[in-house]
């Protein structure tokens, strides 16, 4: 028996046609999921009593992860593969629980993020180099926030880990910055070979996933 609520943190994967909901949706699909695991959940008092659930860096519409957390209460002790065990047979496709575990670090403690950028562009092969190239260079970008659109070079705040063609399409693996003062958003990316290379274009698909989390080194998993 527990002496009071204890923290709990969930890694996740969002995937399939899962990455397209919203945040807010996120929330919602979690909390209907909450309700019918029957895992002792702590809940708000008051007049809507609700669980107090915390994500972790939220995602774009439309980007996949395999590397999601959150933040949440339950009054009894449960063992972390119980939880993931009871969380996997009420989530939906698409959402799937890797670990549950007593968290001993911060959200803000987040600073980087591994995605892969995925480009079904025709003659791949030939954008390698060029992309390589681009991605040396400033990366400028129109970054708007809620004081306004600044023109910014994010370069500082972007690692190139690999440009490679696989299976006819360009596949990219960057390190981006993710804490709340340089955050770099995959789109900026994308945006910045758009208008440098045109790819991709109106007519070309791509796709990103986010596949690891670090801590401000850039090199410590964040857990």
């Amino acid at each position: 028996m527990l002496s009071g609520p204890q923290k709990i943190r969930v890694k996740f994967s969002k995937t399939g046609s899962l990455k397209f909901i919203s945040h807010l949706d996120l929330n919602r699909t979690v909390k209907s999921a909450f309700l019918r695991s029957k895992l002792p959940i702590w809940y708000t008092k008051g007049f809507n009593p609700h669980p107090k659930t915390v994500f972790s860096v939220p995602l774009s519409v439309g980007t996949a992860s395999l590397c999601e957390f959150m933040d949440f209460k339950i009054t009894e002790a449960v063992p972390g593969e119980v939880i993931c065990a009871t969380l996997n047979s009420v989530f939906p496709d698409g959402l799937r629980a890797i670990e549950a575990y007593e968290p001993t670090s911060k959200f803000h403690d987040i600073g980087w993020a591994d995605y892969e950028i995925r480009l079904e562009i025709a003659n791949a092969e030939t954008y390698v180099e060029r992309v390589k190239s681009a991605l040396n260079e400033p990366i400028v970008i129109e970054k708007t926030t809620k004081i306004g659109t600044r023109t910014l070079d994010v370069s500082p705040f972007v690692k190139v880990l690999s440009v490679t063609e696989e299976n006819g399409e360009l596949a990219l693996r960057v390190k981006l910055c993710c804490d709340d003062a340089n955050f770099v958003n995959p789109k900026y990316v994308i945006e910045f070979l758009t208008g440098k290379l045109g790819v991709p274009g109106e007519r070309d698909d791509y796709s990103v996933c986010r596949t690891a989390v670090y801590r401000e080194d850039g090199v410590t998993p964040f857990k």
